[in-house]
């Protein structure tokens, strides 16, 4: 689809973008100027690809995710849903790459679980897992695997605090006991230890409907 059309749950793919045989794009996904899927990759529904984005074969990229200008989801890289990918944030899925070496048969997965941010130039290395909600700070290099709300700010990150699904700084210490509670969501964090959990509130705005127009919360 070339047009975006109102009511319909059709992908749109702007006439400047290549969207190769073999990619797969889920309704009313939105893919921008100059972008490129291809063969083989897979994108969910409700997404938006900004200019210049590219999404490489055995690249999965999730449900309601947005990928800034500039963005290259590479191969072994797994998106899932509500992820934020800021313009100019960089995946590398090679540890200590050459030109003169290929390293395709060894590459290692990426995963980026639901609801996570990625700030503008921030980088992320391969072989790493971004807990749940990660929210990683414009420019900072994220070198191992984040836990669950945490706060990542730093080359290499380290975790500063936790932030909410809405996208709230959460007061609570690194480690310890106690409990906060999202004004906005009305969802309840709980801390124990070193580990923060969330209970959903009544509406929870990370639960995908498969095959329904996502209509985002709004800040009022």
């Amino acid at each position: 689809m070339t047009t975006l059309q109102e009511g319909s749950s059709a992908p749109f793919i702007h006439p400047s973008a290549v969207v190769e045989g073999g990619a797969k794009v889920g309704d009313f996904t939105k893919v921008w100027y100059f972008s490129h899927v291809a063969p083989g990759a897979v994108i969910g529904e409700n997404c938006s690809l900004g200019q210049n984005t590219y999404v490489e074969r055995n690249a999965i990229v999730g449900n309601a995710c947005r990928l800034g200008n500039s963005v290259s989801i590479f191969s072994h890289v797994e998106l899932e849903d509500f992820v934020f990918c800021a313009p100019y944030m960089v995946f590398t899925h090679i540890s200590f790459p050459r030109a003169a070496i290929n390293r395709h048969a060894v590459f290692k997965k990426t995963l980026v679980k639901t609801g996570t941010t990625l700030g503008a130039n921030s980088t992320v290395v391969p072989d790493v897992t971004c807990g749940v909600g990660t929210f990683l700070a414009a420019g900072a290099t994220l070198t191992k695997s984040s836990k669950d709300w945490s706060m990542m700010v730093g080359t290499p990150a380290r975790q500063v605090g936790w932030v909410s699904a809405f996208g709230e700084k959460i007061d609570l210490p690194l480690s310890g006991h106690g409990e906060w509670r999202c004004k906005q969501t009305d969802d309840l964090y709980v801390l124990e230890g070193a580990d923060l959990t969330r209970h959903p509130g009544p509406k929870d705005i990370l639960k995908y409907m498969p095959g329904e127009r996502l209509v985002r919360m709004e800040v009022r």
